[in-house]
């Protein structure tokens, strides 16, 4: 508002040169405000706007070398030759050096005074070196005082074995007088048997005869009738003078009486018999019954006869076990070393009283070691015992050990230290890890217990592979593997004619049309570590992202921005995207074998010892401290996590 108050007024003082006082306010407003200060710095202002200008420009050329840079990853071709390699996969391990063997010493001594000690922490001891002596007074009088429990409990025992003796013989005797009260009446109830038995044999015998006057009664009718239509009654003998037919059916009828009569006293008879049966049975059983009852009892007292001998025999266990401890103990009041090592803890003082079982000392076996560690839950499913392995420490610099992996535990600790690496290269604290051991082959005299260790246990190993680095290795969208393969004029013995292929770098000139538009979407295919590329589904060849075709417009038109690139690179900005002649290659599709850290393991009969592979350059930045035209951080990700190894 002031700026234009001051236009107005230099207009009215041009207008009206005559007018002193107009003249007078037009001074006053130049020489005051914000328009006083431009007039006054108006060079250093332009010099900053110069400045701005010049350090925006430097930043396009800088944004431009970046992207050129960015694209020369792919102009500029880096090749590597397949080799035949030996190369494994394994799962690094970080743990402490231990003995194999390591013994606590205790002893059943108790309550008695440490007499003399002869070893400190970080002596070594020979099997048989004596470690301390204990005072055996106290042993001396418990086993006395034991003995005298032992009589004690015998006594006891026997009057316990005498009483059970008696209950024995006292049922014996209740057994036979049952027994003889039982036979009695098991003898009346046979002969009451027997009778019945006679009855209803008598019974069935007079039934017979009823049965066959019956039956002879019944033929002599049947005959009478036959013979009465024959008309042969008369001259027949057999036929009794004046009976007449109803007569012979009267005989018939006292018969049948007769056998219902002889019937029901062969009924009564079978009752009587059934009934004589049961009551000898009943008295069967009731001396049966009385018989084990009998004998159970007497069973059971000679149980107790058992038990009391038994007793008799275990009841000085516990008190002959303890003199036998007491007697050893008095044996073992001289301490010596059970194995040879290192004492590395002494929990005994001289003059002071030993509690039973207490820790005197440790000693560890140094003649050999192993490497105790965790491995991380996302790895443990990957490893079991005899695996082999390889070992590095400080004290052994860059000499590796062989060692046998002796130990994985089921059960999972938590561990608060970093202890493993998988994948991503080692385990996060507080992770769930399992421990395990790694038994070292032989015996380095540089490792001492208690040293760090790096462990690699070898999951698996080819010998003899074609191998080439995995960034040669590329992945289209269909998920099959690809190596672009350097093809010569003369071509690969293995390569028909015609059939080499120049990957184009996918960087144009400077151009306001996008190649992406151009061209139609393209396929990208990721490879390991996070690196990706294009594939060409068309002729294999790769192309790296056209990383800067957006800011070519804005600064290949740039005369300050040539002029600098001009002075400083020694080229225009336009050429920095110029194309370049690239080596011919051929795409080869392979499979992948074993993946280790670097080398990744190919298979393919196309491709033989020596030939040259394309290294795939990374699209990403070197560093984090470049900035892009936005003002925000350049880089990408880096590449990912490999197995761990040496």
């Amino acid at each position: 508002m002031e700026l234009k108050d001051t236009e107005k007024t230099e207009n009215i003082g041009a207008a009206s040169a005559g007018s002193e006082k107009k003249e007078s306010v037009s001074k006053k407003i130049l020489n005051s405000g914000p328009i006083s200060f431009i007039r006054k710095k108006k060079k250093l202002l332009i010099f900053l706007v110069i400045l701005i200008i010049g350090g925006m420009t430097a930043l396009q050329v800088k944004a431009a070398v970046d992207a050129a840079q960015l694209a020369d990853t792919g102009i500029t071709q880096t090749f590597d030759e397949v080799t035949s390699k030996d190369i494994s996969n394994s799962i690094a391990v970080t743990g402490t050096i231990a003995s194999n063997e390591s013994r606590t010493l205790s002893t059943l001594v108790s309550n008695t005074e440490v007499e003399e000690v002869f070893v400190e922490v970080g002596d070594y001891v020979n099997v048989g070196d004596p470690i301390c002596n204990f005072d055996t007074s106290s042993i001396e009088s418990n086993i006395e005082k034991t003995r005298r429990q032992i009589q004690v409990n015998n006594a006891r025992a026997n009057l316990e074995l005498a009483k059970a003796n008696t209950q024995v013989a006292w049922a014996w005797e209740d057994y036979y007088d049952n027994q003889a009260d039982g036979q009695y009446d098991l003898s009346a109830a046979m002969n009451s048997y027997q009778q019945t038995q006679n009855s209803v044999a008598d019974a069935i015998a007079t039934l017979e005869d009823r049965e066959r006057a019956l039956d002879e009664a019944k033929d002599l009718y049947h005959d009478y009738k036959k013979a009465k239509n024959n008309g042969t009654v008369s001259t027949n003998s057999k036929f009794s003078s004046g009976k007449s037919s109803s007569d012979y059916k009267e005989d018939i009828r006292d018969a049948e009486d007769a056998v219902s009569s002889a019937s029901r006293s062969l009924q009564n008879a079978n009752l009587n018999l059934e009934n004589s049966i049961n009551s000898y049975n009943q008295a069967v059983e009731k001396l049966k019954d009385q018989g084990r009852t009998d004998l159970r009892t007497i069973s059971n007292n000679m149980v107790s006869v058992v038990e009391a001998k038994l007793n008799n025999m275990t009841t000085n266990d516990e008190a002959e076990e303890k003199i036998r401890e007491y007697e050893e103990s008095l044996d073992k009041c001289n301490i010596t070393a059970p194995i040879s090592g290192i004492v590395t803890s002494v929990s005994v003082v001289e003059g002071e009283e030993y509690s039973e079982k207490s820790t005197i000392c440790v000693i560890q076996d140094d003649s050999s070691y192993k490497v105790s560690a965790t491995v991380d839950q996302y790895d443990i499913a990957k490893i079991t015992e005899s695996m082999n392995c390889v070992i590095k420490s400080d004290a052994t610099g860059d000499d590796q050990m062989e060692g046998v992996l002796t130990f994985v535990s089921p059960v999972p600790q938590s561990s608060s230290t970093e202890s493993s690496s998988g994948s991503s290269g080692g385990s996060s604290s507080g992770s769930t890890a399992y421990p395990v051991e790694i038994t070292i082959n032989g015996r380095d005299d540089r490792l001492r217990i208690g040293m760090t260790a790096e462990a690699s246990i070898l999951l698996e190993s080819r010998e003899g592979v074609k191998a080439v680095p995995y960034d040669a290795i590329v992945e289209d969208s269909d998920g099959k593997f690809y190596v672009n393969v350097e093809a010569t004029a003369g071509g690969h013995s293995g390569a028909p004619a015609g059939d080499f292929e120049v990957p184009s770098a996918g960087v144009e000139k400077a151009s306001t049309e996008a190649s992406t538009e151009e061209n139609g979407s393209e396929e990208e295919s990721t490879g390991k570590g996070g690196r990706k590329h294009e594939l060409s589904e068309d002729d294999g060849s790769i192309t790296p992202p056209d990383s800067g075709n957006a800011l070519k417009t804005s600064y290949s038109g740039n005369p300050l921005a040539n002029f600098i690139a001009e002075k400083i690179i020694g080229m225009p900005a336009s050429e920095l995207y110029a194309e370049t002649a690239e080596t011919p290659t051929r795409r080869v599709e392979v499979e992948k074998g074993l993946e280790t850290d670097y080398y990744t393991e190919i298979i393919s009969d196309e491709i033989e010892i020596g030939d040259r592979v394309l290294i795939n350059a990374d699209e990403s930045s070197d560093t984090s401290s470049d900035f892009n035209m936005m003002g925000g951080p350049g880089g990408g990700p880096g590449p990912g996590g490999h197995r761990g190894g040496f």
